[in-house]
């Protein structure tokens, strides 16, 4: 992780961090617990350290190979539990459905 600047320099957009997602971020996160000066610190380490965050479900990636090993879990021969589904309720179906969508496609 780079070193933070106690004098960051002025924002500049790049990569997945835009001006519109700096201001939403800044919008969530200004609750009166950082000062203003805080608040330019840590959008700058979120500027430096854009492509670790996913803003949108389709911009979600994987661990690089080269830090992390791909985990490859052994698992014996069994019957898998019948469990039966839990019924969706038919009002949250059409959302429930574009989120499982979503995730597929991402």
């Amino acid at each position: 992780m780079p070193p933070l600047n106690p004098n960051p320099p002025p924002f500049i957009p790049t990569g997945h961090f835009t001006e519109e997602r700096k201001n939403q971020f800044l919008k969530e996160h200004d609750t009166g617990f950082l000062h203003a000066d805080e608040l330019d610190i840590f959008v700058d380490l979120v500027t430096k350290q854009n492509q670790a965050f996913a803003w949108e479900v389709e911009e979600k990636g994987y661990f690089k190979p080269e830090y992390f090993l791909p985990i490859v879990f052994l698992t014996i021969p069994h019957i898998p539990w019948q469990e039966h589904n839990r019924p969706i309720p038919p009002a949250l179906e059409p959302e429930i459905c574009d989120i499982i969508r979503d995730k597929i496609n991402a």
